[in-house]
């Protein structure tokens, strides 16, 4: 799959390009629906997504809270569902400021467009005035295929990411699972710590997690993950480690997989977060702390 992050580096295509055109912050299965419409013969499977979401630049006091915060998570899902070429772009002033009609000129004067592929709540352009009916337009004038995707239901409710939201921060995984079509994971690269993990018998595998990562409640979980052609298994401590004294205290995942071995410094992990052992506790003494570990993996 190829990532462009520019309009310009579209010349490069040699093909037309159905675009599935969103956000898709969690690549839930609302989502795969519009990114597999996004099929006609002959022109490449694209998305044009942004590189940060929207919010950030225009209403920064609420912008949400990410699901799929990784860049390369996020596009690895995208290939999965036979995505060809991603166009990641980021959100300027300049790009908010494009008025719906522009935004499409733009689009299609560096590429031919072959199909667009939306959400019906889809808005984009200066002020959102673009809409699925604004899309229908002028695509026909222009003789591109265009597919609207009404929104996925669940059990009566809209599958969309500010639910899934909702659902992981109230420690509802399958429920966030259900949505997604995969258990909820976090991304990231393995970072050196203090190794004490490691002192207590228990090594384990840590991940920094971004301020705009959206989360379940911090505690301990059951966990899987794939290395290479691998399947681990193990528990992961999600939070703040109480029981350590830091003087920063970054969100971490800490994960102690079982039955394995190896050096994974710096290789970038996918861990699905399967279930809810216990909430993250602070412990009198390292020793307690210990003895809880021995516990809470007698669970797995």
């Amino acid at each position: 799959m190829q990532i462009l992050t520019s309009f310009d580096e579209l010349r490069t295509l040699n093909r037309p390009v159905h675009w599935a055109m969103g956000f898709f912050d969690g690549v839930h299965c609302g989502h795969r629906r519009v990114i597999e419409s996004a099929d006609t013969p002959g022109a490449l499977r694209g998305v044009f997504t942004f590189a940060e979401h929207p919010l950030t630049l225009l209403w920064p006091e609420i912008q949400p809270k990410l699901l799929t915060p990784d860049a390369e998570q996020k596009a690895a899902l995208m290939k999965q569902l036979g995505v060809e070429v991603m166009l990641r772009l980021p959100f300027t002033r300049r790009v908010a400021a494009l008025s719906p009609e522009e935004f499409l000129d733009t689009l299609r004067s560096v590429c031919p467009i072959a199909g667009i592929s939306v959400g019906s709540n889809w808005r984009f352009g200066r002020d959102g005035a673009g809409d699925t009916e604004m899309v229908q337009a002028y695509a026909a004038r222009h003789n591109i295929r265009t597919c609207v995707q009404t929104l996925l239901q669940q059990n009566g409710e809209t599958v969309c990411s500010s639910r899934i939201r909702a659902a992981l921060a109230a420690g509802h995984l399958q429920e966030s699972a259900d949505m997604l079509g995969r258990p909820f994971s976090i991304c990231g690269s393995v970072e050196h710590g203090q190794h004490l993990a490691r002192q207590l018998g228990y090594p384990t595998a840590n991940i920094t997690l971004p301020p705009q990562a959206a989360l379940p409640p911090f505690g301990v979980y059951a966990v899987t993950a794939r290395y290479g052609d691998t399947q681990l298994c193990g528990m992961a401590n999600l939070g703040l480690r109480p029981t350590i004294s830091e003087t920063e205290k970054p969100v971490r995942l800490e994960t102690h997989f079982v039955n394995w071995s190896g050096d994974l410094y710096g290789k970038k992990l996918d861990i699905a977060l399967t279930r809810f052992i216990r909430p993250e506790l602070r412990f009198d003494s390292i020793d307690s702390l210990k003895r809880q570990i021995a516990q809470d993996l007698a669970q797995l």
